[in-house]
C-alpha cells in the first residue's frame, strides 16, 4: 500500500509540473483567457511576451485585466515614477504594483512603459546581431544593378559594450559602375559612471567614385546614455579624431572634433522601429570643413527573426574632391534578418 501510495504521489507531482510552468508570467485577458510566458515589454498599446509554445505574442492592452509577473520589471508610473517592481493581482482580481515601498493598486492603464531592461542605469547584458540587404535590378530603356549591405553587432558585458558596423553599397547603370561604397567600423564603450561611458572608435571608409581612395578615423571621448530599454535607446557622443585620408590623389591627416548621436525606438509591440544615426566631423583644417553622415530609416518585424525597412542614407563634404558634388543621398528598401 504504502508503494502505491507513493507511485500515486510521484504521479501528482509530475502532472503538476507539466501543466504548470516554472517561474512564468501570466497575463489575464478580459475574456477570461490566460496567457503564460515571460513579458519583455509594454509599450503605449501592447504588451509583448514570449512564450515557449507560441514564441512572441502581441497583445493589445485595452484587452488585458491584470498582470502576474514572478521577476521583478522596470516600470515607468506617472508623474515620472520609475520603480522596479513585480505586478501582481489581489485575491479580488484587482492589479497591484509590489515594490520597495509595499504593496499598491495599480490601473494596467496607468502603466506608460515598462521593460525587462533597466529603464535607467546599466542595462542587462546582451549580444544582438543585424544583417539588411536591398537589391534593385531594372532592364529595358536602362540597365541598372544595386546592392546594399549593412551588418551590425552589439555585445554589452557588464561595463563594457563592443560595437561594429560593416556597409557596402554597390550600384552599375548601363554597365557603368556609379556606386562603390565600403565602410567598416569597430567602437568600445566603457560606463565609468552610471549612464556615462568612454569610449574608442575606429573606422575605415572608401568611395573611389569620389576619389576617396581612404579614409582611417580614429577616435576618443565621452557619451551619455540617456535610456537603453528593450523599447529603444538614445545616446550622444563628443570627442576628438584623427583622419589618416587620401582624397583626390593628396594624402593627409587631421584632427577633428567629432559629434554623434544614435537613436532607435520600437512602437507596436516591437513590429514597428524607428531609428536614425548621424556623426559630424569637424575636421581643423580649413580647407577640409566638415564631414557629415547621416541614416535614418524604419524597419518592420515580420516575424522574430525576418524584417523589412525603408532607409536614407546621406554623405556630404563641404570640401570634396575637385570636380566631384558635397552630397550623396542613398534610398534604400530591403529585407533584414536579427538574431
Amino acid at each position: 500500500m504504502a508503494v502505491v501510495y507513493r507511485a500515486l504521489s510521484l504521479a501528482i507531482v509530475l502532472i503538476v509540473a507539466l501543466i504548470a510552468p516554472a517561474h512564468a508570467d501570466v497575463v489575464l485577458l478580459k475574456s477570461g483567457d490566460r496567457v503564460s510566458g515571460s513579458v519583455e515589454s509594454i509599450d503605449a498599446s501592447t504588451l509583448r511576451i514570449k512564450t515557449e509554445w507560441g514564441g512572441v505574442l502581441l497583445i493589445k492592452r485595452d484587452a488585458i485585466a491584470s498582470i502576474d509577473t514572478e521577476r521583478e520589471i522596470n516600470l515607468s508610473l506617472p508623474d515620472g515614477e520609475r520603480t522596479t517592481a513585480r505586478l501582481q493581482s489581489d485575491d479580488e482580481g484587482r492589479q497591484v504594483v509590489v515594490d520597495d515601498a509595499g504593496e499598491r493598486p495599480l490601473d494596467v492603464a496607468a502603466i506608460r512603459q515598462a521593460s525587462v531592461n533597466a529603464l535607467t542605469g546599466r542595462p542587462t547584458d546582451r549580444w544582438e546581431s543585424r544583417l539588411t540587404y536591398g537589391l534593385n535590378i531594372s532592364d529595358g530603356n536602362s540597365d541598372t544593378e544595386s546592392h546594399a549591405l549593412r551588418a551590425h553587432s552589439l555585445l554589452r558585458r557588464g561595463k563594457f559594450r563592443h560595437v561594429a558596423n560593416a556597409d557596402v553599397d554597390l550600384k552599375k547603370d548601363d554597365g557603368n559602375t556609379t556606386r562603390e561604397l565600403y565602410r567598416v567600423g569597430y567602437q568600445l564603450d566603457w560606463f565609468f559612471q552610471d549612464d556615462w561611458y568612454a569610449f574608442g572608435s575606429s573606422e575605415y571608409f572608401q568611395d573611389e567614385l569620389r576619389e576617396v581612395d581612404y579614409r582611417i578615423t580614429l577616435g576618443v571621448g565621452v557619451g551619455y546614455q540617456f535610456w537603453d530599454t528593450s523599447l529603444g535607446a538614445l545616446s550622444v557622443e563628443s570627442g576628438i579624431s584623427e583622419v589618416i585620408e587620401k582624397v583626390g590623389g593628396e594624402s593627409d591627416n587631421n584632427r577633428a572634433f567629432r559629434l554623434s548621436a544614435d537613436y532607435n525606438r520600437f512602437f507596436m509591440g516591437k513590429r514597428l522601429e524607428l531609428f536614425h544615426r548621424n556623426e559630424m566631423l569637424v575636421l581643423a583644417e580649413r580647407d577640409r570643413g566638415e564631414l557629415l553622415q547621416t541614416s535614418t530609416g524604419v524597419r518592420y518585424a515580420l516575424n522574430s527573426f525576418l524584417s523589412t525597412n525603408l532607409r536614407l542614407d546621406f554623405d556630404h563634404e563641404t570640401e570634396p574632391a575637385p570636380g566631384r558634388k558635397k552630397s550623396d543621398v542613398t534610398y534604400i528598401i530591403g529585407i533584414g534578418f536579427t538574431w
